[in-house]
């Protein structure tokens, strides 16, 4: 991911790096509404919920948390694979946790070249508009929050997708 403060606690990149509040916020509030979907457990979306109203009042939280919920369900839809994601609260990322991130981050750096690949590296081109759209929707109310994400440029999203893609060769095949 992007370059974050030195660590001296010997902690992962990804947890040194979900310490930051608003990738926090972007990476629980993912998960957390997947889980809710998966298990139909509304104590995740309350989770949800809860973060995004304590960071961004109770108005923008639930429209931040309205787009976050959106832009899940329309990867679902399209998505190229089923979602990927870690439980809540866990300290390591996922490729399509550090897509979500890539597309929340590129727009609200303005870097549409990172916003998109990300966008099409998670689902269908026929959808991407959609899941640009949406993404840029939640991170706009983030930004107005001053809830900014560390820039994440293209080079990190292709190298995560590399990355990806050299896992899923040398176990299964399959990314998910």
């Amino acid at each position: 991911m992007a370059q974050t403060e030195h660590d001296t606690s010997g902690d992962c990149p990804a947890a040194v790096y979900l310490r930051q509040q608003p990738e926090n916020l972007v990476v629980n509030g993912y998960r957390n509404w997947i889980a809710g979907l998966m298990h139909s457990d509304s104590r995740y979306w309350d989770a949800a919920w809860s973060a995004h109203a304590k960071l961004l009042g109770t108005v923008d939280g639930q429209i931040a948390l309205d787009a976050m919920s959106s832009l899940v369900r329309q990867l679902g839809a399209c998505a190229t694979c089923p979602l990927r994601f870690y439980k809540p609260g866990a300290g390591h990322l996922c490729r399509d946790e550090c897509l979500v991130l890539g597309m929340v981050s590129g727009a609200q750096h303005g870097d549409e070249d990172s916003l998109v690949q990300s966008a099409k590296l998670l689902t269908c081109s026929d959808r991407c508009i959609e899941i640009v759209d949406l993404a840029s929707a939640y991170a706009a109310v983030l930004l107005g929050h001053s809830q900014k994400l560390s820039h994440i440029p293209l080079s990190v999203i292709v190298d995560i997708d590399r990355r990806s893609a050299f896992a899923a060769v040398q176990s299964s095949g399959s990314l998910h």
